[in-house]
């Protein structure tokens, strides 16, 4: 509903623009850039001049890149595989096994959805409230037997906001049932494409990370989902360079 869409965009507006302050760094190594897209799945073979000296996405590998490009962003394009328009702000997250199964068993499947989040600051607030109309109550008693008017209310500690995230944020890549790698910056439906198609930053160690442990067939699916809903959807990661 509109009031639970509310405190999800308000918390993950706050969570990307703490996102956008963190001192990273954009690669821009023309090599690297070549080699995540030949490893971002065949979709990414279009467009790419062809590589003889592949190398095979291993561990060790990747060590050796985080190495030289320590908390680096990806600047990357991604195509939605079903029906759906990203818009900015949208999460990019990393499918589980399980998501990309029921795709690999069921092509018209979706995506999988998101449970919904209290807020943890509801009971917080009913209590304020609670105890704000008992001490009124007493106030009023107190004044009535003695005859005296209602004088102005005595300012207590500030009051907290039902759908504003007060506080530090919790961590910010496991806080939903998805890991996040990053997020959109532009997104729309493009006509010429026919799909939604859309422009973002993703982590270089996340994106290493989530690329060495998918398959061959299912290597360089994302899972998309904006900040007011909980449906995530398919999509495809390319690095163009």
């Amino acid at each position: 509903n509109d009031r639970h869409e509310k405190i999800i965009g308000t918390k993950y507006m706050s969570c990307f623009k703490w996102f956008l302050t963190l001192s990273l760094a954009l690669c821009r190594s023309r090599k690297l850039l070549k080699q995540l897209s030949s490893w971002c799945g065949p979709s990414s073979e279009i467009r790419r001049a062809p590589c003889r000296a592949q190398q095979e996405l291993t561990s060790n590998v990747c060590l050796s890149i985080l190495n030289d490009f320590p908390r680096a962003l990806v600047w990357v394009s991604l195509s939605l595989l079903r029906k759906g328009s990203p818009e900015p702000h949208t999460m990019i997250c990393v499918p589980s096994k399980e998501d990309l199964h029921r795709l690999s068993q069921d092509q018209c499947y979706h995506g999988p959805w998101e449970s919904r989040h209290s807020d943890p600051f509801k009971s917080l607030i009913l209590k304020e409230k609670e105890k704000k109309k008992k001490e009124k109550r007493q106030d009023g008693e107190h004044r009535a037997s003695e005859g005296q008017a209602a004088g102005p209310p005595i300012a207590g500690q500030e009051a907290l906001t039902q759908g504003l995230w007060s506080g530090p944020l919790p961590g910010l890549t496991s806080h939903c049932s998805r890991l996040l790698l990053g997020f959109v910056t532009q997104g729309d439906f493009s006509m010429a494409a026919g799909c939604g198609e859309a422009l973002g930053f993703v982590s270089m160690t996340g994106l290493l990370e989530m690329l060495s442990s998918q398959s061959a067939a299912m290597r360089g699916l994302v899972l998309l989902r904006p900040p007011t809903s909980l449906q995530y959807r398919f999509a495809r990661i390319t690095i163009e360079v």
